[in-house]
């Protein structure tokens, strides 16, 4: 990961309160920088500043837009934008899918706190941030 770099990230999630507590997790990361934060995955779709994201950390399960579907549709138009998913479920054919859908690692959510600075540097590092054994049975 490039040190002096900031990469402008985007929060996706639909409990406000944790949306807090991630922007005071953010604000102790030297590298990163949240430029918005939205409640759900209908407001990332069409998101006017996913032009300047470098990277979107976006919960699964929420009720209009689940981050799954949302991720597909951002990945489809912005590529280049690394998504990390928030999750509970560790399930191997859910993580494929969150592979499919574009995504670059994910976090569980018990443990944000403890792994998101690693998952981030990770695919930042443009790498997987997976469990490995997954990512060789695919291929990857």
């Amino acid at each position: 990961m490039n040190k002096s770099k900031v990469y402008k990230v985007i929060l996706v999630d639909d409990c406000s309160e944790f949306l807090e507590g991630l922007q005071l997790f953010f604000n102790s990361l030297t590298n990163y920088q949240v430029i918005d934060t939205v409640n759900d995955g209908s407001e990332i779709v069409n998101h006017p500043l996913l032009i300047e994201a470098d990277v979107i950390l976006m919960d699964v399960n929420m009720p209009k837009l689940n981050g799954i579907t949302a991720g597909q549709r951002v990945n489809f138009q912005y590529h280049n934008i690394k998504m990390v998913a928030i999750t509970l479920n560790k399930d191997r054919v859910y993580l494929e899918e969150l592979i499919r859908a574009g995504f670059k690692g994910f976090v569980d959510k018990k443990y944000i706190v403890e792994e998101l600075e690693n998952v981030l540097s990770t695919v930042m590092s443009n790498q997987l941030a997976f469990p490995k054994n997954l990512l060789l049975s695919l291929g990857l």
